[in-house]
């Protein structure tokens, strides 16, 4: 499904190549020096819609695609929701109905023109794909400016809830008796993340714009030494948000 051009949309620009990391102790979310940030939080599906909508509204002007939309929230947010496109394996409120995970396997990939999209958007779905790397692939392919991407930080999720007294279960890991309708294919940390969308985002031609952490308060946890065994950042950031921005023809 072809995507008509457009010009990029206006945005801040930062230094070529420029990269904002985390800092201990930073709210990444109102520093401000930070290109991207909002005062929001969320907990649901509508509220990271708003949350990404406030965060990055100067890039969310031009033609989006939100891939993994669900319900589409996102859609009424943009500055153009005629220019919003959702893809999703199921609901009605995808325009493109797709299994990622069997477009990758047979290598049909994403149904949409390459550079053809402003601004990709991909939010806590590639952890749930056996084929993440070929559909973030994809998600560079089509993108003519920026991807937006999220992973969350499964190991603080793990030592928050052994701290909770969940005995090590995790809503997306383990083996259930009957086949979960959703889960997580990958188990890392922060410095993962962060390695697999810049790394992997070069290979496409994109360098990090901006990449920074939701904060999560990660309760201490020493040893019998005393040392603080949750004193990484690695392990204490909560959910990465990335921006890349192209910086090399398709």
């Amino acid at each position: 499904m072809p995507v008509a051009p457009h010009p990029a949309p206006t945005a801040i620009t930062p230094a070529p190549g420029a990269v904002t990391l985390p800092r201990p102790g930073a709210d990444a979310n109102t520093d401000p020096r930070r290109l991207y940030r909002t005062t929001r939080a969320y907990a649901t599906r509508a509220d990271k819609a708003l949350y990404i909508a406030d965060k990055y509204a100067s890039i969310l002007r031009g033609s989006v695609l939100d891939v993994g939309c669900g319900d589409a929230p996102l859609r009424t947010l943009v500055a153009d929701p005629t220019r919003y496109i959702g893809i999703d394996f199921s609901g009605a409120a995808a325009d493109i109905v797709l299994d990622l995970d069997h477009a990758a396997r047979t290598g049909a990939g994403l149904p949409i023109e390459s550079t053809s999209v402003d601004t990709v958007v991909c939010t806590d779905v590639l952890e749930h794909l056996e084929h993440a790397h070929a559909i973030f692939d994809e998600l560079c392919r089509v993108a003519r400016e920026r991807v937006i991407v999220s992973l969350p930080n499964p190991l603080l999720s793990l030592l928050l809830g052994l701290l909770a007294g969940s005995g090590g279960r995790t809503k997306y890991y383990g083996l259930p008796v009957d086949p979960p309708l959703d889960r997580h294919r990958w188990f890392f940390h922060f410095d993962d993340a962060v390695a697999f969308v810049s790394t992997r985002g070069a290979r496409n031609g994109f360098t990090p714009e901006q990449i920074d952490a939701e904060n999560r308060a990660a309760p201490s946890w020493r040893g019998l030494d005393g040392r603080e065994l949750l004193a990484l950042e690695a392990v204490r950031n909560g959910t990465m948000w990335a921006v890349l921005r192209r910086t090399e023809a398709a």
